[in-house]
């Protein structure tokens, strides 16, 4: 269902940001200081000193990125990652050659230069631009470098295993993006939906749910009905209490017509102090007792915690809805079993049929 893929967002959307590019960061940081670490040991043992002590200068330049990303520095720590690559990448090509395929780890800080969001696009396209030049000049000056060291038959399945970790971090930073993405998306919606005060759906975003309810009743040949409520003397207690104070009951009386409202029930804000129920798998007579039991929680609850004595009452207007009517004029109807609740004294719900003939029910 909509209503449960819409979540609500835990955090603004530039600190969620921060927090995967904090974390994609840091884990790929972790990652190239466990390889570093091991070429150090492999480098000496076939008798390439100098590249081990390069290594160990690089195991040296990634703990201390880790170190600044901890620091909340991470777009400095992403400059110094990316200054190592570049110069780690051209001495090792420079001493082993191509077929080793050290170059390739220019490809993944080409890509995490994108993420680094104090950057502008343009600077960040340009700087990664500079990354690729690097790596197509590798080849230029070390395509005629020959491995002079141990183990040269083993230089196809070194090269292939440098392209698989050079790849990782790409592929991981990649899904975190794509989450994140996901995740904004369903935020963007959730905004688009739900009203900012009582986070029910908004009347606009409503309109297209209730559609599909009423579709999915008439396929499945179920009943649905409509209720309109709205507080009673709302504008009274606005004027008396203050507006915050009445914020604070739309949000209450909101929250308890949420948690009467079953998981395939829709409810609105209509607009202000009115609301907009709508009740799926329900005929008239369940649709009734399900609003009476809520309008009569709705009377016993404590609307304001700072004021004991203030009692909110509610109105509604019911009906069910005929499959062929549509909706402007069921809304019509429902409105105006509402006005009839309303006129007649308030704190009622009163049931209209097509042809306008009303019954009303009052404690």
């Amino acid at each position: 269902m909509l209503k449960h893929l819409l979540k609500q967002p835990k955090q603004s959307e530039l600190q969620e940001i921060e927090h995967v590019k904090f974390l994609i960061i840091l884990k790929i940081a972790y990652f190239a200081l466990a390889v570093h670490v091991v070429l150090i040991p492999v480098f000496a043992h076939i008798g390439a000193v100098t590249l081990a002590i390069v290594n160990v200068l690089s195991v040296c330049a990634w703990a201390g990125g880790i170190f600044l990303i901890k620091q909340g520095l991470t777009s400095l720590a992403l400059r110094v990652f990316c200054l190592e690559v570049v110069i780690h990448s051209t001495i090792v090509c420079a001493m082993l050659g191509l077929d080793a395929g050290f170059q390739f780890y220019l490809w993944t800080v080409s890509c995490l230069l994108m993420i680094d969001y104090q950057l502008t696009l343009k600077r960040a396209s340009l700087y990664s631009v500079l990354m690729i030049i690097a790596f197509a000049l590798l080849y230029v000056f070390f395509s005629n470098t020959n491995y002079p060291f141990a183990y040269s038959e083993l230089l196809p399945h070194i090269k292939i295993i440098n392209i698989i970790i050079a790849g990782l971090p790409m592929i991981y930073g990649m899904g975190f993006i794509r989450e994140i993405t996901l995740s904004q998306r369903l935020e963007l919606t959730e905004m688009a939906a739900r009203d900012p005060l009582t986070k029910l759906f908004n009347r606009r975003f409503a309109k297209k749910l209730i559609m599909n309810a009423r579709k999915n009743c008439i396929n499945n040949n179920t009943p649905l009905c409509m209720a309109m409520a709205d507080i009673d003397q709302f504008k009274r207690i606005n004027d008396n209490y203050g507006h915050d104070k009445g914020d604070t009951i739309l949000v209450n009386i909101s929250r308890l017509i949420s948690e009467f409202m079953s998981e395939d029930d829709i409810a609105v804000r209509w607009g202000g102090e009115e609301f907009l129920l709508i009740l799926t798998q329900s005929n008239e007579r369940q649709a009734f007792a399900k609003i009476e039991a809520l309008r009569t929680k709705i009377a016993a609850l404590e609307a304001h915690p700072d004021c004991p004595d203030l009692k909110v009452t509610m109105s509604f207007g019911l009906i069910e809805w005929q499959p062929l009517t549509p909706i402007e004029k069921m809304l019509q109807y429902a409105d105006s079993a509402l006005y009839e609740s309303k006129h007649s004294g308030r704190n009622k719900t009163t049931i209209v049929h097509a042809q306008s003939t009303f019954f009303e029910n009052e404690d």
